[in-house]
């Protein structure tokens, strides 16, 4: 989260804003001897000053007071007090290892301060060195570990029950969204975050929101909208006088007007941006406003211009280790090296910037690098690799996540902003009630006598109706129980047949894995034969021990994998290999999945596939999630014959018959998710190489998520 505001002992904020720092520094000194006291102006003068070489030392007092009563203190309340200060000290020393770019030290800091927070069970504690964790691996570009330690922090965050840690935390998750390109959640989070920052009257937290808008907006190329977001966050800044914020926000602006083509105004806020930070000695900023400058030199098409800022940039960006910003400035001077036709210096650039973009993860910039490789192999006539690069580009386009329309961001906006002004109205219209019923009080005495003699009746039929509601909601209920057994029976019907399958799958393996056995006992090796005998009977156990059960962990179905392979392994002797990649999405021992449902697919591959396959063969499993997390994603690749040849063969030998472990999985993935097609759990593919030649089969299933 380059440009984020590194936390530092937000704790007690409400208690420890300092309204005036030599005051602080009075008392202080008139307080040496009350530890307690101590910590807390220390905390206040720390929360004051803006110049981290100054209130680090007063961090290093704070914590050395803080650690030393933590270990002797015995009353509970006063422990848990300097165990808070301690952590805030953390914390405060993380930041200042932050502000040092010292980011493996500062996480290191930043989980002291969690294993303090923990061993009292503060939540709020928990969450924030939670986020700060994942705010060091932003800087490191780690987006994926990022986004780990701020689900982390949401859970804690929600333990807590505190409104501004939720909503700090709900935008930095819509952050890290909107990082990955997963629009849809991340204006879910950021939406969330909104009314409460409203409600807290929090200026940083709506200013951050609507920063996260505004980029969200950038991200779906409607330019016009995130503008106005982000000049709601440049009246927030200069109104708070948040100078950090400020310089990013004008960067925003820039960049944005340069996208509008307003090329004068962006101009105007990139020279507003770049002497803050010069004054701030901001080198994230001055880099930033740099690769800015290069943008707009672009557009006017004054390339030794751009060259000139975009090499600054890079050798800054290289500096303080920003991988995502340094690939976006390396693509750009691939394309003026190749415009000017310096095809050799390009190509460097282009290369160095696609091998970036894989680190940092960021699809659309290996896609933007690839692009222009591709272009510079085929100025240079190397078809070869032009091919290759036009690929990739191609693949990574089709498997970004993108809305299907920039109006899903505009909807959810707008609709937010109608709902806050129903609610508006409809105060306002329960106030005018309010009003109305008090304006009529006095004349509602002058009836009373009319009521008392009709309050009789009125009773009477009040019980008579609530005599007849309360028949009916037993008639209700009655109805409502017996939709419940129904759906209970289903239920029991639909596990049933499951189970049915599964049973019957199990000895249809175990047949074809004796057969194999066999064939090796009387044409084969019988040492080896032993040794598939053994794996055989490690792996019936092991399919024993799953046969029962409904579903199963992502590791049991990667051993019985491996061991079933094992045993193909020996009976195909040294052409055979194979491969199972589990993608870092997938928690092993959480995930889980009903069991032998990919094993009849890899049988597939290997009968139908590579039997009659020459020289080598291969086959890759590779597991993996969707973006909302909802569908495990299983891959089986092979280099086989391809299904055609498959086919023929069937037909040659009188074999056209769908096999029953394909027909069995079809029932049970039928069964598992009765709304989804099953063409769209399960789809076939053949492998097609530059020759238009059959390379392999894959197959692609979609398992719903226990």
């Amino acid at each position: 989260m380059k440009y984020w505001l590194v936390f530092i002992g937000l704790f007690f904020s409400q208690l420890l804003l300092a309204q005036n720092t030599n005051s602080d520094l009075i008392q202080l000194q008139n307080h040496p001897q009350k530890d307690t006291t101590r910590c807390f102006l220390l905390n206040k003068i720390i929360e004051a000053e803006n110049d981290h070489n100054i209130w680090i030392k007063y961090n290093q007092e704070l914590q050395k007071i803080a650690l030393e009563n933590s270990k002797k203190e015995n009353n509970r309340t006063l422990k848990n007090t300097y165990i808070k200060y301690l952590l805030i000290s953390y914390n405060n020393d993380g930041a200042y290892q932050l502000y040092n770019e010292k980011y493996d030290k500062a996480i290191l800091l930043y989980k002291k301060s969690l294993q303090a927070a923990n061993s009292i069970q503060y939540h709020i504690g928990s969450s924030l060195s939670l986020q700060n964790i994942g705010t060091a691996f932003d800087y490191l570009g780690k987006i994926d570990s990022t986004l780990v330690y701020m689900k982390k922090a949401h859970h804690f965050a929600l333990l807590s029950k505190n409104k501004s840690s939720i909503a700090y935390v709900l935008t930095d998750l819509g952050y890290v969204y909107n990082n990955l390109g997963n629009n849809n959640l991340a204006i879910k989070y950021n939406l969330e975050a909104l009314p409460l920052f409203e409600k807290l009257n929090d200026l940083e937290g709506l200013e951050r929101t609507n920063f996260a808008l505004g980029r969200i907006f950038d991200n779906q190329n409607d330019y016009k909208t995130s503008c106005l977001y982000y000049l709601k966050c440049l009246e927030i800044d200069r109104k708070t006088n948040n100078k950090e914020r400020l310089g990013l926000i004008l960067n925003s602006l820039a960049a944005t007007n340069t996208n509008l083509n307003l090329l004068e105004k962006a101009m105007q806020y990139n020279n507003e941006a770049f002497q803050l930070a010069t004054q701030m000695n901001n080198e994230d900023l001055i880099a930033t406003s740099h690769k800015n400058y290069g943008d707009i030199y672009f557009k006017k098409k004054e390339n030794e211009k751009a060259k000139s800022n975009y090499l600054l940039a890079e050798q800054l960006f290289k500096k303080i280790n920003s991988g995502v910003h340094l690939s976006k400035v390396q693509i750009k001077l691939a394309t003026i090296f190749f415009n000017q036709n310096q095809l050799s210096i390009a190509k460097e650039y282009g290369l160095k910037a696609f091998e970036l973009a894989q680190k940092t993860n960021f699809p659309s910039d290996q896609k933007n690098a690839a692009e222009i490789l591709s272009q510079i192999f085929s100025k240079e006539k190397d078809f070869k690799n032009a091919y290759k690069y036009k690929s990739i580009a191609s693949d990574i386009s089709e498997e970004i996540y993108f809305d299907e329309s920039k109006d899903i961001a505009l909807k959810a906006t707008y609709q937010y902003e109608t709902e806050k002004k129903e609610a508006a109205i409809k105060v306002l219209n329960q106030k005018n009630r309010i009003t109305e019923l008090e304006s009529k009080k006095k004349t509602t005495t002058l009836y009373l006598v009319l009521l008392f003699f009709t309050g009789i009746a009125t009773t009477s039929y009040v019980l008579f109706s609530r005599y007849k509601e309360k028949k009916k909601n037993e008639l209700l209920e009655n109805k409502l129980l017996e939709a419940e057994k129904l759906l209970e029976a289903e239920k029991k019907i639909t596990e049933s047949e499951l189970k049915a399958l599964k049973s019957q799958m199990n000895p249809h393996f175990i047949f074809n894995a004796l057969n194999s056995i066999q064939v090796q006992f009387m044409y084969g090796d019988k040492m080896v034969a032993n040794e598939q005998l053994n794996n055989f009977t490690y792996l019936t156990r092991k399919i024993l021990d799953v046969s029962g059960k409904k579903n199963i962990t992502i590791s049991d179905e990667f051993e019985i994998l491996t061991k079933y392979l094992e045993l193909e392994q020996l009976r195909f002797k040294k052409d055979f290999t194979y491969s199972i990649n589990i993608s870092n999405n997938i928690d092993e021992d959480y995930h889980k999945i009903p069991p032998m449902l990919i094993q009849p697919f890899v049988e597939n591959s290997i009968k139908h596939g590579l039997l009659h396959q020459k020289g080598e063969k291969k086959v890759k499993i590779h597991f993996d999630i969707d973006k909302n997390e909802t569908y495990l994603i299983c891959k089986v690749i092979d280099n086989g014959i391809g299904r055609k040849k498959s086919a023929e063969i069937k037909a040659k030998n009188n074999t056209n018959h769908n096999s029953f472990s394909t027909q069995s999985i079809e029932q049970r993935l039928e069964l598992l998710n009765k709304k989804t097609q099953l063409s769209d759990l399960m789809t076939y593919s053949d492998l097609i190489n530059e020759q238009n030649e059959v390379t392999g089969t894959k197959v692609v299933i979609k398992i719903p998520f226990a």
